[in-house]
């Protein structure tokens, strides 16, 4: 580990016992105003990102990468944003970049890396994790550290797995867990430390796709691509970690949300174009929603537990039976190559909007989102 990890956990934790500074990164989560949280959605293929309202269920914006200067291969894969919606960032898997934006979606910050992939803010500390692109073949067995304030990277944390790419931090900011496509293995890193605990699964290759962490931080999940299970972790402890239970859920399991509440989970199944709600205390799949679904990617939970927000990659091969893009609704001028985000009502089930995008929607965040 590096000194400048252990160093920026010190500062940060230096910073919190002083009481911080106003609109700092460690502001509580969901302190975004409930009238006026935006959801941003990368389209991969596309190099675009989607600035939506959560309120009005509108596109507010779309972001042109090209226009800044960004090559037609950006591939914008994850997003993330501050508690507050002060600002948020982006992976660039082509252009070798992770980007900062502020409030009003200007460009205030780049740092290179090779093949970033999913992002991980520690809640605690003044730090964003990167992983590495999915698609990356042989990317370095290290996590990218950057300091959020300043948005310079300070670190390569070394996590000893190979293509590291689900990535989540402990609520407390005393880990950041990844996961690797390659082994049946989860590094927990310490963050003070910066000491590497591998915890092993036993049995056949997982894939494990993405992490998310109930609300309250006692409870981890992790959807398994090539085992078609969620993965349910104890957190109160620590690590090695071991599942509590593991349970098939359907194809290909991936980026799951809690709920509101921290009862319920939703996974995203890229494979049965479906969503299935379940509880990950009794490992028991309560509903499946079917409806506006192509390759359902990644998942984010209104703050106040209504909405269910599901992006759609569409690109080819997922759609549903009997019909195409252009007979969903709400797909007016659209082609069958571009994807789009689906709204569930989860008291109801039902689907209440659908927006298109562009080509390949995939990661997506929003303020107090994980």
């Amino acid at each position: 580990m590096s000194r400048s990890l252990a160093t920026l956990a010190a500062v940060a934790l230096a910073t919190a016992a002083c009481g911080g500074a106003a609109g700092a990164p460690g502001a509580s989560p969901g302190a975004a105003r409930a009238n006026d949280v935006k959801l941003y959605v990368v389209s991969q293929s596309g190099a675009q990102i989607a600035v939506i309202s959560e309120a009005t269920l509108t596109i507010d914006t779309v972001i042109d990468l090209t226009t800044m200067g960004f090559s037609p291969n950006a591939k914008p894969h994850d997003t993330a944003a501050e508690p507050d919606g002060s600002a948020w960032y982006v992976s660039l898997i082509g252009d070798g970049r992770v980007l900062k934006f502020d409030r009003a979606n200007r460009l205030v910050g780049q740092v290179e890396m090779e093949t970033p992939g999913l992002l991980a803010m520690d809640r605690v500390h003044d730090s964003l994790y990167v992983g590495r692109s999915m698609t990356a073949v042989n990317p370095p067995k290290a996590l990218g550290v950057i300091k959020r304030s300043t948005f310079q990277k300070i670190d390569e944390q070394e996590v000893l797995v190979p293509r590291p790419h689900a990535i989540v931090t402990s609520h407390d900011g005393r880990y950041v867990h990844t996961a690797s496509l390659a082994e049946n293995r989860i590094a927990s890193v310490e963050t003070a430390t910066g000491r590497v605990t591998l915890s092993t699964l036993a049995g056949a290759p997982r894939s494990l796709v993405e992490f998310t962490i109930s609300p309250d931080g006692r409870t981890m999940v992790v959807g398994g691509e090539l085992s078609n299970t969620l993965l349910v972790y104890d957190l109160t402890g620590i690590p090695p970690l071991a599942p509590v239970r593991e349970f098939a859920v359907g194809g290909k399991p991936w980026h799951p949300s809690f709920s509101a509440d921290g009862r319920r989970v939703y996974v995203p199944l890229l494979s049965d174009n479906a969503v299935a709600e379940v509880d990950p205390f009794s490992g028991t799949v309560l509903r499946r929603f079917t409806e506006g679904f192509a390759q359902p990617h990644g998942s984010v939970v209104s703050p106040d537990g209504r909405y269910l927000f599901v992006s759609n990659r569409n690109t080819g091969g997922g759609g549903m039976a009997g019909m195409s893009g252009h007979d969903m609704h709400g797909k007016d001028g659209d082609t069958s190559s571009h994807g789009w985000l689906t709204v569930i009502d989860l008291q109801s089930g039902a689907m209440v909007k659908q927006l298109m995008l562009g080509a390949s929607p995939a990661g997506m965040g929003a303020p107090g989102s994980q």
